[in-house]
């Protein structure tokens, strides 16, 4: 994937050029212009992370997608040709991660803005040449999954937890340092992605009280880490109270009595210049309350959209 900085526009143009022309064919999602110097800049982006789940059609996908009509789209379990499809079809940006800590070869990114520099965990975009944003997406360790364990009394709460940071306090830590020095640059950096894991903000002793998630308490590690890094968590920005909107992301599959349904699909934003103004879900209507149904729906996980302003400090 060509990386450049737009700061350098001749050079850039010359090799967007050359690359268009040599490697291309028929996808031009990947040859599209530099950021111009002309470009207003954006008062808002709206922002997706969406686990597509192998194999499903691509026609439910992109339905999903131009639904909810995002500015950047994190997707997880996408290989590089289905992406490609999905961008053309849709007329995004995209770039496919290679093989990291936090994912297996399955991530990739749809941008209606210019991918100006891939990064190892996903790309920085330039809004205009002089306002880039830090994107990650990540697509964490699915098993072992400890709230079945729980589920099935194999482990306590407290072994849960460590099983949990063992499995993928690994995989996140080096995603975490890599967005450092754009967070302390107050770079409106986000985080998103399919984490596997739930968050210490959900199972809380309110919704335990509440009989939600087994009726357990428990502190999860992976979230407890991105929030100590100066990430807000944009879904309980917008609705704190987990017991009245618990935001099951996981899963929208039904007939079974016994599945465990989460939230495990999280979009977090760092970074004064970003205000979160909005959150839903998107999926299927009739299995638990979903913000945005879409009809033919393909994925066994929802969707999760979030619009934050860039025009106002943030002092959430």
């Amino acid at each position: 994937m060509l990386s450049a900085r737009p700061s350098r526009l001749g050079f850039v143009l010359v090799l967007l050029t050359v690359f268009a022309v040599s490697s291309l064919g028929a996808a031009g999602a990947w040859a599209q212009e530099t950021p111009a110097l002309q470009r207003d800049r954006p008062d808002s982006l709206t922002l997706m992370t969406y686990n597509v789940l192998y194999a499903t059609p691509d026609t439910g996908t992109i339905r999903a997608i131009d639904a909810a009509d995002p500015d950047i789209v994190a997707l997880q379990e996408i290989s590089e040709p289905r992406l490609r499809h999905i961008a053309d079809a849709l007329d995004y940006y995209f770039h496919h991660s290679d093989e990291h800590e936090a994912n297996e070869e399955d991530t990739g990114l749809l941008s209606r803005y210019p991918i100006s520099r891939p990064t190892r965990y996903g790309a920085v975009l330039y809004l205009t040449v002089d306002d880039p944003v830090h994107i990650a997406n990540v697509h964490l360790s699915p098993y072992p999954y400890e709230p079945y364990a729980l589920r099935d009394e194999e482990m306590t709460p407290e072994e849960a937890v460590a099983q949990a940071e063992e499995t993928r306090a690994p995989e996140i830590r080096p995603v975490l340092d890599a967005l450092t020095e754009s967070i302390q640059a107050d770079v409106p950096t986000f985080l998103m992605g399919d984490f596997n894991e739930p968050s210490h903000l959900d199972w809380t002793p309110a919704a335990a009280e509440a009989g939600l998630h087994l009726g357990v308490e428990a502190s999860w590690p992976t979230s407890r880490m991105v929030s100590q890094r100066g990430f807000r968590d944009a879904f309980r920005v917008v609705h704190p109270d987990e017991v009245e909107h618990p935001g099951y992301t996981w899963t929208t599959l039904t007939g079974d009595s016994e599945e465990v349904h989460d939230r495990i699909d999280f979009i977090y934003v760092a970074g004064e210049a970003a205000t979160v103004d909005t959150t839903y879900t998107v999926g299927l209507r009739e299995t638990s309350p979903t913000d945005l149904s879409v009809p033919g729906y393909p994925s066994d996980h929802r969707g999760v959209v979030t619009t934050v302003s860039l025009d106002a400090s943030s002092d959430q």
